[in-house]
């Protein structure tokens, strides 16, 4: 009987083991399978680079006689390569200022980076001129072949009307109207046209997804992205200059400055329209440079990121104008995982809050709070007939000023509000989100609506400080202007200004909630 179940349980043994065998030779030969299966897949694009015969050095014009990406013989390197449209694109330079920054970010985690772009040599000298790109990493393709061949976008594929393409005169004109030279060989007037139909059409935002929203993000701003351009950066662009940084503007004689040119730490609104507007002045006085192959005007370009082995880690195909990036606002994130984060989210090292902006104190209020400025005198002649119309004499401005003066000595911080203005509305919000205890003193629903001891003490907030609008804030019993108004004395640039640098933290010190 022992002897029996001694046999039973060895075949229950066997059958055990078997079965085991089975399912790992089942779950390798699937695995197996599905590495093979992603292999071929991810490496399609790799193959197709490796394997280009239409890249050119950038230096010398002649083809490449080695693949552009590493090999066998260059082992434990991962490769991020760039193609990009004509390098007279406005995507090409804005593009290559963000990776020429993450370059040594790039090389210390040992990541190759190599850019093919669709021009000559005296394009690619030029280019690397003006992005500081180094000239060793920057291959060209002249005809677009290799773009072609990994399936880039080309624009929406649309045709002139017959009526139009069969007239060579009003295609002569129509291609006038455009940079470049018209070309002496008539039969070119239709391909080259067709080319630009399609590429004006992407501008517009037809076949050229997100192009719209990027064009709209580069001038209304981006409050989730870094700063794009340095406080000593000066764009000139014919009578037009911009700079230093994003304040000063200079239109022929006129001078201003922007509203939000004391705000830090964000894209500013028309920041990075200003580093486009920079990219466009060089490409469109140096046209025919840049341009060497105006048939290809409408080719879009793609990112590839590959591993030591040439799989793929990452690819992104362009699918319109200024849509270089999956994620515009943070162009490089993608690489995050293989490089220091900071360079991927902010390689140009400008100032970041990382989309943690304060949101009071900012927006459209702000440049309406500057035009409320223009009727400062109209505003002081108001105020002053008003008390005196109800009757003010000579003791109710005594008492008003006294009143005034206990209540700032007193208290650190001091702001004078009418409840229904919304720039008190908003100086208080602006007070709330820094945190600081403050005294308001609501002198009355509006201007139009305030008796006599109320008109009395605006009129006396008006003879002490020299400002005639509300809000008034006072702080260490000093007058610091309004919202967006600064002190009469020109010492405090208003609330809003004293945040945006600092300064009213430093003046208030540690006295918050």
């Amino acid at each position: 009987m022992l002897i029996k179940m001694m046999r039973h349980n060895h075949h229950h043994h066997n059958h055990l083991h078997h079965l085991a065998f089975r399912a790992s030779f089942a779950t390798y030969f699937l695995l197996s399978l599905f590495s093979h299966c992603a292999h071929a897949l991810s490496s399609k694009a790799y193959t197709t680079l490796q394997t280009a015969n239409t890249i050119r050095d950038a230096t010398t014009g002649l083809l490449l006689s080695s693949p552009i990406l590493p090999t066998s013989s260059t082992p434990n390197k991962k490769s991020l390569l760039v193609l990009l449209p004509q390098l007279g694109e406005f995507d090409s330079a804005e593009y290559c200022e963000l990776l020429t920054a993450a370059l040594p970010a790039l090389e210390q985690r040992n990541i190759e980076c190599k850019i093919i772009g669709i021009g000559d040599v005296p394009a690619a000298s030029a280019f690397c001129r003006f992005t500081s790109f180094p000239n060793e990493k920057l291959f060209m393709d002249p005809d677009g072949a290799i773009h072609k061949d990994l399936g880039l976008y080309s624009g929406p594929n649309l045709a002139l009307p017959k009526v139009i393409a069969e007239n060579q005169g009003l295609l002569k004109f129509f291609l006038s109207l455009l940079p470049g030279d018209i070309p002496t060989d008539n039969t070119q007037y239709l391909p080259l046209a067709n080319v630009w139909i399609n590429y004006l059409a992407m501008c517009a935002g037809i076949g050229a997804k997100g192009t719209l929203p990027e064009i709209l993000r580069g001038y209304l701003g981006d409050s989730n992205a870094p700063e794009r351009l340095r406080e000593d950066q000066v764009v000139r662009a014919g009578f037009v200059t911009i700079g230093p940084g994003v304040g000063k503007v200079k239109i022929g004689p006129w001078e201003y400055t922007q509203w939000f040119a004391d705000e830090r730490g964000y894209q500013r609104p028309v920041e990075l329209a200003t580093v486009r507007l920079k990219n466009m002045v060089e490409v469109l006085t140096k046209w025919e440079t840049y341009v060497t192959n105006p048939l290809a005007i409408a080719q879009r370009g793609g990112t590839y990121l590959f591993d030591e082995e040439g799989n793929e880690l990452y690819s992104y195909k362009s699918t319109g104008i200024l849509t270089y990036s999956q994620t515009m606002g943070r162009p490089l994130s993608f690489l995050s995982p293989y490089i220091d984060e900071r360079v991927a989210l902010n390689p140009l090292g400008l100032l970041d809050t990382g989309g943690k902006n304060p949101k009071r104190g900012r927006g459209i209020l702000k440049p309406a709070g500057k035009l409320m400025g223009l009727l400062s005198v109209l505003f002081k002649m108001e105020n002053t007939w008003q008390a005196k119309l109800m009757g003010a004499e000579d003791g109710d401005y005594v008492r008003a000023k006294k009143e005034i003066q206990q209540t700032i000595a007193n208290n650190q911080v001091v702001v004078y509000t009418y409840r229904l203005s919304p720039f008190s509305a908003e100086a208080l919000g602006v007070l709330d989100e820094m945190g600081v205890k403050y005294t308001n003193v609501e002198v009355g629903l509006e201007w139009f609506l305030l008796d006599k001891d109320k008109s009395v003490l605006r009129a006396q907030l008006l003879e002490m400080t020299g400002q005639s609008s509300l809000p008034h804030v006072f702080v260490n019993g000093e007058h610091v202007g309004g919202l967006f108004t600064g002190s009469s004395d020109g010492r405090y640039p208003g609330l809003a200004g004293l945040k945006e640098s600092g300064k009213f933290t430093d003046m208030i010190g540690q006295d918050r909630h």
